[in-house]
């Protein structure tokens, strides 16, 4: 099982529902926290400075920290793995690697003018290339 981590609030909605499968399937949980400099520093025109990169990194570093703890803390067996890139490009590439049957990944749900002007939701495009894999997108529930 592959878990995509951020800290956003719907990845914590989709590591609680990774936690539970996890334990209902006996599952291993590989942890993914993904540095998207590409992005970062396409919409910055190309002036992400060193300092920021840095601060990308750590703040993954810390996110994959506090997933893998809470499943450990739960019994899970789990990894963690910092990946840099876009996230639809390394995350089949990890799923390739490591055989993930089921890959768990928070949505934030889009409204407004978001819903026309705003990025296509990853997991639409995970579902594309992801042949033979389950893809659970966990939204954050209502406050």
């Amino acid at each position: 099982m592959l878990l995509v981590y951020d800290e956003t609030l719907e990845a914590q909605a989709a590591l609680k529902r990774c936690s539970q499968l996890s334990l209902a399937l006996s599952a291993h949980v590989d942890v993914i926290s993904v540095v998207d400099a590409i992005t970062a520093s396409a919409t910055c025109a190309g002036m992400l400075s060193d300092l920021a990169c840095s601060s990308m990194e750590a703040h993954a570093r810390h996110a994959l920290d506090v997933a893998v703890g809470h499943l450990v803390n739960l019994g899970v067996t789990a990894h963690g793995f910092v990946k840099f890139g876009r996230p639809i490009d390394v995350i089949p590439l990890h799923v390739a690697a490591f055989n993930a049957d089921i890959v768990v990944i928070g949505h934030r749900v889009q409204t407004g003018l978001a819903r026309w002007w705003g990025e296509r939701p990853i997991h639409l495009d995970l579902a594309e290339r992801l042949r033979g894999s389950a893809i659970v997108a966990v939204t954050a529930p209502l406050a």
